[in-house]
């Protein structure tokens, strides 16, 4: 009977200090958060472009320009799609983190001023 390089055997050992030199298991362990972070990172801007894109119209995204005075905006007559990458951008940023959750937050209590029935006479909103 032939035997074929396949059907071999191949037998190994090492020693636990060389396991060590070849997995690192906290830089893998590294590598895993930071490729998890980037993907959490993309997902996020994706829903947030999404969120602009659905349920804000050229108008409210030019007052959120104008809330973070970027007139850059307004004199170059952009697309709502090149608006909408420019808020993200800005938003993204992270020296301007308290800047957007101000933002955000402020358009929420808006949000919830104009869907109660007592107040939303009160809300005057472009």
């Amino acid at each position: 009977m032939e035997k074929n390089k396949n059907d071999e055997n191949i037998t190994f050992f090492l020693d636990d200090e060389q396991i060590d030199d070849f997995l690192d298991l906290n830089e893998l362990e590294n590598q895993l958060n930071e490729i998890n972070m980037s993907n959490i990172q993309d997902d996020d801007i994706f829903i947030e472009m999404k969120n602009y894109e659905l349920n804000f119209n050229v108008k409210q995204l030019m007052l959120i320009c104008e809330y973070y005075e970027m007139k850059d905006i307004r004199a170059n007559k952009l697309k709502k799609q090149d608006i909408i990458e420019q808020i993200i951008l800005f938003e993204t940023n992270p020296e301007n983190i308290e800047l957007t959750t101000k933002r955000k937050e402020l358009w929420y209590y808006i949000d919830e001023l104009k869907n109660d029935k007592m107040m939303k006479k009160f809300v005057i909103w472009g």
